[in-house]
């Protein structure tokens, strides 16, 4: 079950990337609003990069709906006495379905600005929760005893408001860029603009840096303590060179004026930065435990 959870986490990252590249290609309304099909067609014109990119992209929709189905219920069939499982497989159908309907509505409506915004949401928030049940299925543990858990705990609760305020940044990031606020910020032409203020697109701006920095200088205090304890050493420092990477990639989309190529390449740090960040988390939650005092 547990290497089934694992493929289900892979291709829900591979249809994230797909729809990162969507996004980045302004490829969104290539099939127009006739979902599932495109252009009323289930075999499209292809001579158009964009129709590719959409409809490669709504066709591994169905397969994440049934690996994401069938990841949940065996998962609570198998390790139903486990409550952890239990709420992240109940947890992980609950965002499919809310994350279809937006991804549907978002479709029907003709990508309205700044809806996409909900559409990254729900999918970041589902393969966070897909990394979590892979390794609440973990059987082994690891125990610490009484002074190295409660320091080790105090480390993992500092990452997780880290981790959180980066979420944070990454949906507002989001925002920034689905309600055309980059477009305004960058003077560069859109169709339709959700923000139009330069003052408030400027704002919006500042906060997502001002996160940035809170959120690197979460990742390198954790890196220290990682290194201390010795455990996620090797995740920690992918961690902080993910985000450096993604800031880096931010400052060349600003000067280079939103490029495809630097978009898709900041859409895909994140989304991996997203996935190491679970794996912290979960190996934390479900791999260590403290050790319990013998009579």
């Amino acid at each position: 079950m547990k290497k089934f959870s694992i493929l289900t986490t892979f291709v829900t990252f591979l249809a994230l990337i797909l729809g990162n590249l969507v996004v980045a290609t302004d490829s969104g309304d290539a099939c127009g609003t006739t979902w599932p099909v495109c252009n009323g067609k289930i075999f499209p014109d292809i001579t158009d990069y964009h129709v590719i990119i959409e409809y490669s992209h709504r066709l591994m929709v169905p397969l994440l709906i049934m690996l994401t189905a069938i990841n949940a219920v065996g998962a609570i069939y198998k390790y139903r006495k486990n409550k952890s499982v239990f709420i992240l497989a109940i947890l992980s159908l609950a965002l499919l379905v809310f994350q279809s309907m937006v991804g549907g509505l978002n479709v029907l409506l003709g990508t309205p600005p700044g809806f996409t915004t909900f559409d990254v949401t729900f999918s970041q928030l589902l393969l966070i929760v897909l990394v979590l049940l892979s390794y609440s299925l973990h059987e082994k543990k690891i125990e610490l005893n009484r002074t190295s858990w409660e320091s080790v705990s105090m480390s993992y609760r500092a990452f997780l408001l880290g981790y959180i305020a980066y979420i944070a940044q990454v949906i507002l990031g989001a925002f920034f860029k689905h309600s055309r606020a980059s477009n305004v910020m960058m003077d560069i032409p859109a169709m339709e603009y959700l923000i139009t203020s330069e003052s408030v697109a400027n704002a919006v701006y500042s906060l997502h840096w001002v996160a940035t920095f809170v959120v690197i200088v979460a990742a390198i205090w954790f890196v220290i303590y990682a290194s201390r304890f010795k455990y996620h050493i090797a995740l920690s420092w992918a961690y902080l060179i993910s985000l450096l990477l993604n800031a880096v990639v931010g400052f060349i989309i600003v000067v280079t004026g939103n490029v495809v190529l630097a978009s898709s390449m900041h859409m895909l740090l994140s989304t991996v930065t997203m996935v190491i960040g679970a794996c912290i988390l979960g190996g934390y939650w479900f791999k260590l435990q403290k050790k319990t005092m013998k009579a």
